[in-house]
Order: structure tokens, then C-alpha cells, then sequence
């Protein structure tokens, strides 16, 4: 994923802008040069199960193209959307499951990993699917008018909508504006507007309201499409960050087109790759992280430069203090550990909690927490949540039962360290020990040194490396599952920053300041 910065995108937004709309006689079957259009990456899907990684300066020649696998049998993806809550790309099949995929390269490059099966099935041969930043839901449209929302942790269909209307359009593809993580439905916050694309009318739409399915005319595309094979909007911070691309059929040829969201019309940017059927495009979302304060509110920020995307309070609650957090890479959603000994799943478009279960052992018994800050994270081998504790509690849990085994307690040098925060590397969907594997890092913020657990279950700990720092005791942790590069939240003499931390090294670099202490940190995908 190639990241820029906010001055630099406006910048390339504002003259790519320049150059698409000098003048309404401008020849727009003229593709910009190069050196105008923004360095941008997005993904296509074609209708053979491939995924092509194609920077927008040279749409015709992908950086590189990979095969979808793990899909059901027989099924043939329809659709894409990175999910802007996590960073994951989700993928929507012809017979109707929902998946996620892996984009990492690698032994797991191009995994789709199954959510479920839609309790209705999809009809018609064009799909447009594209997620609402406001709820984290994906609306999914089809050329027959259908028009559906889906959770996306666990494929879902919410009721309420209707089909699009009035008459019978024919829309392809849909997108959302403001596509970021913490964004908030308007009048309070900046909100989302749907934007969508009719092939046979050759019309662009804003679908307002949405779950109705009323579509209201925004104007002609100013050009005679026979298919529409995706549409998406870059994720943004202001208008001026935005960059709505379509891939559309012409005379018998896949193109990458600007779409004009005030009049409908399109601007070629160049031909996309010759010999494939594009059914879909997605722009990567942007870099996301999530930080549990001492008050039950997600602070939800770009871990990459820290802007902040805004704050979320916990809700239904009922008094209980979280302990610690993390995404759960086999399914997306965020898990949250309360001080009560129990397990809550946390929705990242509304932050209300619900009651998952109680930790309890093999017959029935709860398992309670010793301590009184505790590190947590997902093992994503294993599929099961570690728990460990300043007084040395080390904990294996099975979210869907709330099953907890209770590991050696942890040891160094024969003594109980003081861990209050760990993370595992590698934490994506499918990957195996016979893989890449994964290893447990721990922070202990008495000695200020990171160590690895190994085995977890033995709870040793070893090859300790001092942090370079004196650190409060209260720390947000966790690893990438890109690069492997370490992200944690550390006080030191009463100033709260975010750090990079080198697992293997303990070579820490400050980044920039952070609001409050945490005690708990959990990064989306990509990073």
C-alpha cells in the first residue's frame, strides 16, 4: 500500500483536477499524462478470479496479478471493497458468499476466507458492493434492482431496504464518500453520500436515502458505456483528497475513468489490462488503528502519521472496565476483555458492546483474572485469544465458547515478570506454523525490555532487549501483520507518544504525541 501525505494528495488532487476540467471543450477520450495523475494504487478484480495490483499513472500494466484461492466450489467473485474499519478486503462471489481476502504478498497471498453465505441470493449480472464508512455495513446493489446491507463479520443481511427505485435501473456499481474509519453519519459529524452507476442509462445517481433505494439524478456520464466493472471513491480527510475512479467497457475496451461526482461526466485516465473482464475495483483503505483509554472510549486515529478519525464511547457496559482489545484476523471484529472476566465483541460503526461470553474452564467453571493490567492478543495460528497479567496469569481462550486454559505462569530467570502488554507477529487470516508461523512478544514495564514468549503455553520468557526507556506501566501494543514492525503506546515521565518498536531489536522510535495513556492497542490490516 503506498501511502502519501495529506499536503502532497491535495496537491495532486487539486492539479489532476486542474487538467481534467480546463475547459468543456476538452477532447475527454484523452487520457492525462502521467506526470499529472496521482500516485495511487487500487486493486482490479477480473471475472477469472484474479486480483490485479495496478497503480493509476499506468493502468494498462499491473504491478502485479494474483489468483483469488479458498473460494467455494465453482463460484466466481463479483465485486470488492477494502472495509475502511480494518483495512481488509472483502470480495462478494456470483453465488452469493461473502469473503475476505488476503492481499499480502506471500504463503497466503490471495486466501479468501469464507464469511457465509447470504440468506438471499443475489440476482443479476452486474454487482455493485462497496462498504458505508458511518455503520461499517456493505451495501450491495445488483442491475436487477436489488438492494441489500451486510455485516461484514458475519455476512448478515440487515432488514429494511427496499429496491432501487423509481422504475427499473440497471446500476452496476455503487460508492461511498468519506470512506475512513471513526466517520459519523451527518448533521453531527461529516457523513457519507452514495454514489451510483447505471451502465444501460448511462447515468450517474446519488442514492439518497439509501436503505429506500431512492436514486436521484446527478447527471449523464457523457459517454455510451456497454458495462460498468466496479467504481470506488479514495479514502479522504477533505474533499480535496477525493478521487472517485470507475472501470467501464467502450467500444469493446476495459478503461479506468475520473468520475466528476458534481455532473456525472467521465474523463479517461488510460486502458486497464488487455484480455481480462474487470468485474470490480478497490482503492486500499486507509492506515487504521484502535486505542482502548482508561475511560472505555476507542480512540481511533492513521497510525502512520497520527491523525486522529475520532473517538467512539463504549457503550452497554454497565460498569465494567475493558482490560485490553484486538481484531481477531479470521473474522474482522474487535474483541475486548472486561475487567469482570468476560469477553465482548465491539461493533466499530456504533462502539456498543455485546456480551460475548464468560471465561470459564473445561467444566463449567468461570476463570477469573489475577492482576491488575493485562496484555491481549490473538494467536492467528491457533485462533485463540492469549491473555497475560502483571503477576505473571497466562491465559488461552476460545472466543466463541469463552473455553479458557490456563498456560504455565509466566517465568523469567525463575521470577514473575511484570507483563502488561504482548502481540503476536503474523496476525492474518490462513497462516499456518508450516508457514510463516507466528511468535509472542512481550513488554514488561518494570524492566523495560521486550522478550519472547516461548513457548507461549510454557510462558518462558527469553532473548530480552531493552526498550531504551523508562515507561508507565500502562501500554498500548501490537505488531503489523505486513511488515512486522511493532506500534505501542508508551507514557514516559508523564508524556503519553506513539512509538515503532523493533520486536527483534528493541530499537524504539518516537512518532508523535498521543492524547491520553492506554491500555490497550489493536492496528487494522495493511500495515
Amino acid at each position: 500500500m503506498k501511502i502519501l501525505n495529506n499536503s502532497s494528495r491535495r496537491a495532486i488532487a487539486a492539479a489532476s483536477l486542474s487538467l481534467l476540467f480546463l475547459s468543456s471543450c476538452e477532447d475527454h477520450r484523452v487520457p492525462p499524462t502521467e506526470q499529472t495523475l496521482p500516485d495511487r494504487i487500487f486493486y482490479a478484480l477480473s471475472d477469472n478470479n484474479q486480483l490485479h495490483e495496478i497503480n493509476v499513472r499506468s493502468t494498462s500494466s499491473p504491478l502485479r496479478s494474483f489468483n483469488v484461492t479458498g473460494l467455494a466450489s465453482g463460484d466466481k467473485l463479483a465485486g470488492i471493497d477494502f472495509r475502511p474499519a480494518t483495512g481488509q478486503l472483502y470480495a462478494i462471489g456470483t453465488s452469493s458468499v461473502l469473503y475476505h481476502v488476503n492481499v499480502k504478498t506471500g504463503d497466503q497471498e490471495g486466501k479468501a476466507t469464507i464469511v457465509d453465505t447470504l440468506a438471499t441470493a443475489l440476482s443479476g449480472s452486474s454487482i455493485g458492493f462497496d462498504f458505508n464508512p458511518t455503520v461499517d455495513k456493505i451495501r450491495v446493489v445488483t442491475n436487477t434492482g436489488q438492494n441489500l446491507r451486510l455485516n461484514p463479520e458475519t455476512g448478515a443481511i440487515l432488514a429494511g431496504d427496499s429496491p432501487l427505485n423509481p422504475g427499473s435501473p440497471k446500476v452496476g456499481a455503487v460508492a461511498y464518500t468519506n470512506s475512513r474509519a471513526g466517520v459519523t453519519a451527518a448533521p453531527g459529524g461529516a457523513g457519507t453520500t452514495l454514489y451510483d452507476i447505471d451502465a444501460e442509462a448511462n447515468m450517474l445517481y446519488i442514492q439518497n436515502p439509501p436503505n429506500p433505494g431512492a436514486l436521484v439524478p446527478v447527471g449523464p456520464l457523457g459517454l455510451d458505456i456497454s458495462e460498468v466493472g466496479g467504481f470506488d471513491i479514495s479514502p479522504d480527510m477533505s474533499e480535496a483528497d477525493r478521487y472517485p475512479i470507475a472501470s467501464v467497457k467502450f467500444e469493446n475496451k476495459w478503461e479506468l475513468d475520473y468520475v466528476d461526482l458534481k455532473t456525472g461526466k467521465l474523463q479517461k485516465l488510460g486502458d486497464l489490462p488487455a484480455g481480462v473482464n474487470i468485474v470490480g475495483i478497490a482503492i486500499p483503505a486507509m492506515p487504521v488503528a484502535y486505542a482502548l483509554d482508561n475511560a472505555n472510549n476507542l480512540k481511533i486515529f492513521n497510525p502512520t502519521n497520527g491523525n486522529e478519525y475520532g473517538t467512539k464511547a463504549i457503550s452497554g457496559l454497565n460498569g465494567v472496565m475493558l482490560q485490553g482489545i484486538d481484531i481477531r484476523p479470521m473474522n474482522g471484529r474487535l474483541y475486548a476483555l472486561g475487567g469482570n472476566s468476560k469477553l465482548y465483541g465491539i461493533d466499530l460503526g456504533s462502539g456498543a458492546a455485546t456480551e460475548l461470553a464468560m471465561l470459564k474452564d473445561g467444566s463449567n467453571n468461570p476463570v477469573m483474572l489475577s492482576g491488575t493490567q493485562f496484555g491481549v492478543d490473538f494467536n492467528p495460528v491457533a485462533d485463540r485469544l492469549r491473555v497475560v497479567s502483571d503477576n505473571g496469569q497466562n491465559l488461552r481462550i476460545n472466543v466463541e465458547s469463552g473455553l479458557t486454559l490456563v498456560d504455565g505462569a509466566l517465568k523469567l530467570d525463575n521470577a514473575t515478570p511484570f507483563v502488561t502488554a504482548v502481540a503476536y507477529t503474523n496476525s492474518y487470516p490462513g497462516v499456518t506454523a508450516a508457514t510463516a508461523g507466528t511468535t509472542l512478544f512481550d513488554i514488561d514495564s518494570q524492566k523495560d525490555m521486550i522478550y519472547k514468549q516461548n513457548p507461549p503455553n510454557d510462558g518462558i520468557l527469553m532473548d530480552g532487549k531493552p526498550l531504551g526507556m523508562d515507561a508507565g506501566s500502562s501500554i498500548g501494543f501490537d505488531i503489523g501483520n505486513f511488515t512486522g514492525m511493532g506500534y505501542a503506546i508508551f507514557t514516559v515521565g508523564g508524556t503519553t507518544s506513539f512509538y515503532t518498536v523493533n520486536p527483534a531489536t528493541g530499537a524504539t522510535q518516537l512518532k508523535y504525541a498521543f492524547s491520553n495513556p492506554v491500555k490497550g492497542l489493536a492496528t487494522g490490516f495493511g500495515l
